[in-house]
Formats: structure tokens, sequence, C-alpha cells
């Protein structure tokens, strides 16, 4: 997380809390659904974003848009070109490979703490995989896609450490929507994910850091190559 990105997101955090209840209320209902049809790729990456539609859709004025629209920008999710105006924020390669590397760094840190649960708390996280199917159809892509997001946010959880839980905050929206951009057209990578994340479970109930740590960092390289074979056909 760069100190740009802290300090435009204390900014706008610091916007939101003067405003008065009821547009504290419709702003925040602004941005949890634009980051919802953002993330879940309702709008694709790249979509034009148009401030007057965007206040006539919410009948709200232009100017909580854009505040609106500034937040997103600091989690990443818009951006504003000179001429174009907003748009959704492209999956670009140099994306890929930043976030994967930092999924790398940080989300293995908590495994020798997870480990040391009790039965009841870690057979919670070990089974959350267990009530889906081998293929993983299209039709429990999102029921699979919100188990996927839980459970490696409950992996940076177990680390304890409220400076990796944040740095991951600011990358988990941009995660989310590299995951479901791929899965959504990828039923061969559901697959694959599920089985992945089932060995992991299966580390972790032995309780062998060691063994989940190389799983997970197993899981995390596959699902950045096809992230990346994914963008790369996009721009073919």
């Amino acid at each position: 997380m760069d100190l740009h990105t802290v300090r435009c997101i204390q900014h706008y955090e610091h916007m939101a809390s003067t405003l008065n209840p009821v547009a504290r209320k419709l702003s925040s209902q602004m941005y949890d659904e634009l980051e919802r049809v953002i993330v879940d790729c309702t709008l694709p990456p790249g979509s034009a974003l148009n401030d007057s539609d965007l206040a006539a859709q919410f009948e709200v004025s232009r100017t909580p848009v854009r505040d609106t629209l500034h937040l997103l920008e600091a989690s990443g999710l818009v951006e504003r070109g000179r001429s174009t105006g907003w748009y959704v924020t492209p999956i670009r390669m140099r994306d890929v490979d930043e976030l994967a590397e930092l999924r790398a760094i940080l989300e293995p840190a908590g495994l020798p703490k997870i480990v040391q649960w009790d039965d009841e708390r870690l057979s919670h996280l070990t089974s959350m995989f267990d009530d889906f199917s081998d293929e993983v159809p299209r039709s429990d892509t999102a029921d699979y896609l919100a188990r996927d997001d839980e459970f490696h946010r409950t992996l940076i959880a177990a680390t304890g450490n409220s400076r990796i839980e944040r740095m991951y905050h600011v990358a988990d929206r941009q995660l989310a929507r590299c995951k479901r951009y791929v899965s959504v057209q990828d039923d061969e990578r559901r697959a694959t994910s599920l089985d992945e994340h089932l060995a992991i479970c299966r580390a972790l109930s032995r309780r062998d850091a060691d063994a989940a740590r190389e799983a997970l960092l197993a899981h995390l390289a596959r699902a950045h190559r096809a992230l990346a074979v994914a963008v790369e056909a996009s721009l073919a």
C-alpha cells in the first residue's frame, strides 16, 4: 500500500465522516452498489462511468457521486483519465503480478498460528469447502467465490497483525474482482481451485504448517497463472 493510497483513503474517510446521516447513508449505499457491480464484473474492466448518469440512477447530485468515485479510486477499482473521464480500472499484467506477490507474502503468515487452534475452530476452517461438488457448476460460482474470499480473509486474520490486515484489505476487492474475472469464464479453473483449497485444508487438519504453506503457495501460483492467461487473452 503506497503513501498516496493511504492518504487518499484517510482523506475520503474524513469527508464521509463530515456528511449528515442521510447523506452518509446514500453515499455508503452508492459505494457498496458500485463496488459490487465492479467486483463481480457486471461492469467489466474498462467500462466508462458517467457521473451525470450515476447521479440520475441514484437520485443524488453529482457531488456525492464524485466523492464515491474518488473513494473507489483510492481502492484501485476505478480510474480517471485526463480526457476520457471515469472508468473501471482495467486488469493489467502488472496488477496481476503485484497482487500475486502480495498474496504470497501475506497469506502464509498466519498458518503457524492456525495449526495451534483448538479442534472446533480448526475444523470450522478446514471444512469450509466440504459442501461443494467436484465440478463446482457455474450456478454455484457466486457461493464458491464468497467462500473463497472468506477462507483467505481468515488466513490473514489469523496473523493477529492489524497492519497486515489493513494492507490486505486495500487489495482485497481487487483480488476478489480478479478471481471473478477468471472463474466466471473458466469452468476448469473453478474445479482445480476447489482441489487446491481442499489440499490446504487437509494439511491444516493434520496441523502441518509446512505442508499447508506449500499447498497454499502452489494454489496462489496457479491462480496467478490462470489470471495472467485470461488477461493476456483479453489483450490479444
